[in-house]
């Protein structure tokens, strides 16, 4: 079985191991001050949740000195579909700073909060849905996890409005708490092409995951996907809609694809 995959299903357990946020998406930078409001929509095999089981993240983004200060607050809510309820899970909220989006050089750094609490069965199936179903950006729903993130890129537009980026960040995991688990160092990957102007952004985007810190061939120690999607200007509101799909066959036995929506509101 592929490595990665199966740190998924410890994080499951006892939240062993984490990993990057993903390091591009299909659309544009988010406006310098701004706040947003994402949710994907995860079909697992076989079914299983609730109609409105989603995986959010409410994001704050304001100018600080000639950086981007980004603030991130996940959180899923999940049901077993035919259960009576559900259950509201905190994820580990994420404070860091960027490259403004006009630089062409693509820069971050931040740190995930560890607050997470699965106390109960509902829980424990909420953090299920966020791993596995945004597996991509799993360290946000570990338990007694504490990790640091750094981000390092290139992105350019064309006169005649292609734009393409590349990225690369590391990231380093380490238990806390009562967490006995390992730390680990994480690779993310990327590149990002499509079309961009002002008022519109379609793309797509591949990205991927190497554990760096365990044996293993490359095929055992990477994971990858393939997201679409695009967003739109009206005013100071943009939209956007991805459909990101696992590319490896064993997560893919357990998760279909996703689809994701975004509102942003500029100021």
């Amino acid at each position: 079985m592929n490595r990665v995959i199966g740190l998924l299903s410890c994080a499951l357990v006892a939240s062993v191991s984490a990993a990057p946020a993903q390091v591009l998406q299909p659309w544009n930078e988010p406006a310098i001050k701004s706040v947003s409001l994402d949710a994907l929509r995860p079909t697992f095999d076989g079914g299983g949740t609730s109609a409105l089981t989603t995986i959010d993240q409410i994001s704050f983004h304001w100018p600080l000195g000639g950086l981007v200060l980004n603030v991130e607050f996940p959180f899923v809510n999940a049901k077993v579909d035919g259960a009576s309820s559900g259950a509201l899970l905190i994820g580990n909220p994420l404070v860091g700073a960027s490259t403004a989006p006009s630089s062409s050089f693509i820069g971050d750094v931040g740190v995930r909060i560890p607050v997470v609490s699965v106390s109960t069965p509902e829980r424990g199936f909420a953090q299920f849905v966020g791993v596995l179903g945004d597996f991509m950006d799993l360290e946000a729903y570990g338990e007694d996890l504490l990790s640091v993130r750094a981000t390092a890129g290139y992105r350019h537009r064309s006169p005649n409005h292609i734009g393409v980026r590349v990225a690369l960040r590391p990231t380093f995991v380490a238990p806390v708490g009562s967490n006995s688990g390992d730390s680990e160092l994480f690779l993310d990957y990327g590149v990002q092409g499509g079309y961009e102007t002002d008022q519109a952004s379609f793309g797509i985007t591949f990205t991927g995951r190497a554990l760096v810190t365990e044996p293993g061939s490359i095929g055992e120690r990477t994971v990858h996907d393939l997201a679409l999607g695009g967003s739109m200007t009206f005013g100071q509101f943009r939209p956007g809609l991805l459909v990101r799909v696992p590319l490896e066959s064993d997560l893919g036995d357990v998760l279909q694809y996703s689809v994701g929506l975004k509102l942003e509101v500029a100021f």
